[in-house]
């Protein structure tokens, strides 16, 4: 059957694209001519409420595909990349709100799903010494069957810069077999702890291989001469030692040479 006002019994394509662009044209029929019946407007109703569930249909499809390229060690995901810190963004309108703007003929509406990773060559990492060296490996001496002594660490002052703290990494490397690192007292200038735990933190938790940074207690901006500060040390069975490297991953906000950074996906 056709009918000349409404076209005739809606198909069911395979595709949905091609489904959902069969009812999409003929919503704009119906609406051209005029909602001015009780038939037409109910004729529009299910084509609407079709509509809504084709877009909704689709959508899921998509964030299904996203979520796949973010599951570190998938082929071809961002995460398998390399890529770290990636923030999957989503904003949408409800079918309420489409369904209102496309009858008034204003901004139609909008579904969206994006992956936003920090862009590279704006997150710099700043080695951690012992105050006075440049040596950004360091040897710590473990107790016997305990935490040995501290290493106080600091990064050194970046005058021309201003840079926001993103996250602090680590790279360790054991002598001998049952020794683990700890960190403690992390601070900017003269700040709170930034870690949550005020005794110790496991090294291993904020380790480079990691496919996401470890999460701090807040994210402040370093300003010199404030300076970054982190004790270091190792539980050892018997006074071994651990090999140890931290920096301190930052944004640059803005460089006195090459002026304002942007802004990346962690910030939001």
């Amino acid at each position: 059957m056709y009918d000349e006002e409404f076209g005739g019994i809606l198909g069911i394509p395979t595709n949905p694209a091609e489904r959902l662009s069969k009812v999409e044209n003929r919503i704009e029929r119906i609406i051209g001519r005029g909602v001015d019946t009780p038939r037409r407007k109910g004729r529009l109703a299910r084509l609407m409420a079709v509509r809504d569930k084709l877009i909704a249909k689709t959508a899921a499809r998509k964030g299904a595909a996203l979520a796949a390229a973010s599951i570190p060690g998938v082929a071809g995901g961002l995460a398998s990349s390399g890529i770290r810190g990636m923030d999957v963004i989503e904003h949408e309108f409800s079918p309420e709100v489409i369904r209102q703007h496309n009858l008034e003929g204003a901004a139609q509406g909008l579904r969206q799903s994006s992956v936003a990773p920090p862009g590279s060559g704006r997150l710099v990492p700043i080695p951690f010494v012992v105050s006075g060296s440049v040596t950004p490996v360091h040897a710590v001496e473990g107790g016997s069957g305990a935490i040995g002594n501290l290493t106080s660490l600091e990064t050194k002052p970046v005058n021309w810069a201003v840079l926001r703290i993103v996250a602090l990494t680590t790279q360790t490397i054991a002598a001998s077999t049952g020794v683990v690192g700890v960190m403690q007292d992390f601070k900017i200038g003269g700040s709170p702890n930034l870690f949550l735990d005020e005794s110790f933190v496991l090294s291993d938790d904020y380790d480079t291989d990691k496919d996401q940074f470890a999460g701090l207690r807040a994210y402040p901006i370093l300003i010199s001469p404030n300076q970054a500060f982190v004790d270091v040390g190792a539980f050892a069975p018997a006074g071994q030692t651990l090999y140890t490297a931290v920096s301190l991953v930052t944004e640059v906000m803005r460089d006195d040479a090459f002026g304002p950074g942007l802004p990346g996906a962690y910030a939001r």
